[in-house]
């Protein structure tokens, strides 16, 4: 399956202006994970920030075989080798690089990336 095309946040219901800090990389520790929520009073919309290195990957924290967000708590998505993303609702496995579902319910189907950008030591919608 297709890896979906990448959210403009802006273009999302509930979703912040392009230019918004989502997080600094000082808080987020390396392979650490960030759970961003936006609401608007009707539309919720969830991300996942996940740093792993000197790498950042940003998606909507939405399981594609579900439609729930891949932590049950707290800005816990790796699995326990610290390689994978988790759904912790049936124990797909995402690969951080490119969204892609390599075992589980949703084997084939991507989490859906958001555009940021990376500067001045934070990441920003873009």
């Amino acid at each position: 399956m297709k890896a979906p095309k990448a959210l403009f946040l802006e273009d999302m219901p509930a979703g912040p202006p392009t230019g918004t800090l989502l997080a600094k990389l000082d808080d987020l520790p390396d392979h650490g994970g960030k759970d961003l929520l936006f609401y608007d009073g009707k539309h919720r919309l969830q991300l996942i920030i996940q740093r792993m290195g000197e790498q950042v990957y940003v998606y909507e924290n939405r399981c594609p075989h579900a439609g729930t967000p891949l932590n049950l708590f707290n800005d816990q998505f790796l699995d326990h080798s610290g390689t994978r993303l988790i759904c912790r609702t049936h124990g797909a496995l995402f690969e951080p690089h490119n969204g892609l579902c390599v075992l589980g319910p949703c084997k084939g189907m991507h989490l859906r990336p958001v555009h940021f950008e990376l500067r001045d030591g934070a990441i920003f919608s873009a």
